[in-house]
């Protein structure tokens, strides 16, 4: 799940910037809630401090009684993972967003393409949020986050488009994805082996290249190699 907690003192405006959340999360395939605040309010004290889900603030700088330079301040005392953007009319704001040192991703100005810029800061931050962290995608409408750290292997399901992610635990997912598409969300620890498989290299305790057989460190062996993908992972082996 991520959260985003837009705050903005313009009512109109604060509609716009949701309506752009919601049009950018329409190309993933997993869970998001927006909280929306015409200034601040103490939910949004509570907001900062789950540390249960992933959150995008989208603020403007000028705000009735506290700022959404104050709000981010707020933020950073707790929290320095979350992603803060600011949407503001006041460019003269800027250098102090970042004097401050509030890890801001964007400063974005209400200018005509202002839409455009945050729906590219948005994907630019999901991107963040799942490289290095986790796999997320929906099957038969349920929506799942599998971390990379779990994930044994991919297997691609043959005569469909379909795959099955195995996890250390023993778990098996099914995924509405080809081995191709699912390979670029995957991190530099992931290795095609063979057409139909991709290992997590990192998950493995021992290969045996004579007989193609691969070892996890749950102990679960399978002929996962073929001999091209054998000559690939003795190299990346030798690399890392």
């Amino acid at each position: 799940m991520i959260k985003y907690i837009i705050c903005e003192d313009n009512s109109n405006f604060l509609q716009k910037i949701s309506e752009v959340v919601h049009k950018t999360m329409k190309m993933y395939k997993f869970d998001y809630k927006i909280h929306k605040f015409q200034g601040y309010k103490p939910e949004i004290e509570s907001l900062i401090s789950d540390e249960s889900d992933q959150k995008i603030y989208i603020l403007d700088v000028e705000m009735p009684e506290v700022s959404g330079l104050e709000i981010a301040s707020m933020i950073r005392e707790e929290d320095t993972k979350s992603t803060i953007i600011f949407l503001t009319s006041y460019p003269e704001y800027k250098n102090d967003v970042f004097y401050s040192r509030l890890l801001a991703l964007d400063y974005i100005q209400k200018g005509p393409l202002w839409g455009n810029r945050l729906e590219d800061t948005i994907k630019h931050t999901i991107k963040n949020i799942n490289k290095g962290k986790a796999l997320v995608f929906k099957y038969n409408g349920h929506a799942y986050r599998v971390e990379y750290n779990d994930i044994n292997y991919i297997e691609k399901v043959q005569e469909h488009r379909k795959c099955i992610i195995y996890t250390k635990d023993g778990k098996k997912y099914q995924v509405t994805s080809t081995l191709k598409e699912l390979q670029p969300k995957l991190t530099s620890t992931f290795l095609q082996t063979h057409k139909s498989f991709i290992l997590n290299v990192k998950n493995i305790k021992h290969i045996d290249y004579p007989n193609n057989i691969v070892t996890f460190n749950n102990n679960f062996k399978a002929y996962l190699i073929s001999n091209r993908g054998k000559r690939e992972l003795k190299e990346y082996v030798k690399n890392h």
